[in-house]
């Protein structure tokens, strides 16, 4: 059944000019690890060729690929493409094969020309999905086809071209054309419609051999109603046979389900195992981590502990500075009102010295003036002294020569009073019951300083 679509494919392909020519061979092998040191395993491929996804890709041709890989593995750039994945599946032995138009683009050329030149491409998948360990997992593998590549993963992913009768290949051109003119020449021979319905499964519906077919399938079915029987019956047989094959194809594929469960069971028991590894050394992991967390919390308690006690101790500690500086304030506070009155009492005295100076200097200058005042007094008292002495030698000889009396026996000098002076001139008198009566008038009055001077 394979083969019969391989067929179909190419002889529909033949008659598309803008194919080159196909590429059929192993893309992949879900049994190995590849070069790049990756496992796609078969349950990888499995989802792959059974998901919806990839039969719509498949009839609408959306699969293409790349001379190399994009760096996008859903790179749109399709002026770049080469090749289309007409069709792919995974045998028992878990390789996987596909066939791939090569088109007829700039880049198609190229690998042509390559080709021609003696170049063998190898072909490698592109998609991307999660990595479990090394393995690619199937439920988030995301498959975008398959491009030419140099050095391709699998060994043996080094597919076969065949160049087609639509390319420049004269010769397969020419066997193209005598086939479709041999079927032409002999299509009224043709008395069988299974026949022509097997004929012209091997030709495009647009194509006129296509066209001549089924106007002779139409007119054996409308005027040979024997041929109709004899075709219905061997219809059944074919249905019979059909059948039995379908039968025999649905025992092998469910010989072929068998193993792909057991070898399912087996992957997942694997992945199982795997994951519980992985899961077991996560644990530990976590719990180790876990454990040193738990040791740093404790750590963190005990130094939280010692941080409260060490609070405790500086609340204390700052009560205690509070308290003080509140008697501290207290004392500042009455150190600063003493301040201040002492600040008053300095300012006070230091009006009273500014006051003291200012009458000291005025005292200093009075003292000054009052000097220059003595000493023009003293002088003044001399002269009044000479006069005086002057006054008191010109009484003595006026009230001596008035009493009688020797002037030069009285002893006078600056302190001698006018008493002393009479009671001297009245003992030196010489007649003593006469009166002494002065020449002249006395004076009566005087007064004595504090030098015992005579003031007149």
């Amino acid at each position: 059944m394979k083969s019969n679509v391989k067929a179909r494919s190419a002889i529909k392909a033949s008659v598309n000019s803008a194919i080159i020519g196909s590429y059929t061979g192993e893309v992949l092998d879900s049994e190995i690890t590849n070069k790049n040191g990756l496992d796609i395993t078969r349950d990888v491929m499995e989802v792959v060729f059974a998901s919806d996804d990839y039969k719509e890709g498949i009839e609408n041709g959306w699969f293409i690929g790349f001379l190399g890989h994009p760096e996008d593995p859903d790179c749109q750039d399709f002026k770049n493409g080469c090749i289309v994945m007409t069709e792919g599946h995974i045998d028992d032995d878990g390789k996987c094969y596909g066939t791939f138009n090569l088109i007829d683009t700039p880049v198609g050329q190229v690998v042509k020309k390559f080709i021609d030149a003696g170049v063998k491409f190898g072909i490698s998948i592109r998609g991307a999905g999660d990595i479990i360990g090394n393995s690619v997992d199937p439920e988030t593998f995301v498959f975008r086809g398959f491009d030419l590549v140099a050095f391709p993963a699998y060994p043996n992913s080094i597919p076969e071209f065949k160049e087609i009768a639509a390319s420049s290949n004269a010769t397969d051109r020419k066997k193209y054309q005598s086939v479709c003119s041999a079927v032409m020449k002999n299509l009224d021979s043709i008395t069988s419609s299974s026949s022509i319905e097997v004929l012209k499964t091997q030709f495009a519906p647009q194509s006129d051999v296509y066209k001549a077919l089924s106007d002779r399938s139409e007119q054996l079915t409308a005027s040979d109603t024997v041929s109709i029987d004899a075709e219905r019956i061997m219809a059944m047989t074919d249905m019979y046979i059909e059948a039995e094959h379908r039968n025999s194809v649905l025992a092998s594929e469910n010989e072929k389900l068998k193993i792909k469960m057991a070898r399912m069971e087996s992957a997942q028991r694997r992945k199982i195992e795997a994951m519980h590894r992985i899961s077991g050394g996560q644990l530990e992991e976590m719990q180790s981590e876990l454990d040193a967390v738990q040791a740093k919390c404790d750590a963190l308690e005990r130094t939280k502990t010692r941080i409260t006690a060490s609070n405790d101790a500086l609340k204390k500690e700052l009560e205690a500075v509070k308290s003080n500086n509140l008697i501290y304030k207290r004392k500042a506070q009455s150190a600063h009102a003493d301040s201040s009155d002492k600040d008053e009492t300095i300012a006070s005295l230091q009006k009273q010295l500014r006051e003291t100076v200012t009458a000291s200097r005025k005292m200093q200058s009075d003292a000054s003036n009052r000097d220059d005042e003595i000493e023009s007094l003293r002088n003044e008292l001399i002269v009044c002294q000479r006069q005086l002495r002057s006054y008191q030698d010109a009484y003595v000889q006026i009230y001596a020569s008035a009493l009688g009396a020797n002037p030069q026996s009285l002893t006078i000098s600056d302190a001698t009073t006018v008493a002393e002076i009479e009671k001297q001139v009245e003992c030196a008198t010489n007649t003593v019951n006469i009166g002494v009566q002065p020449a002249v008038d006395m004076i009566d009055d005087y007064e004595e300083t504090s030098d015992d001077l005579i003031t007149i």
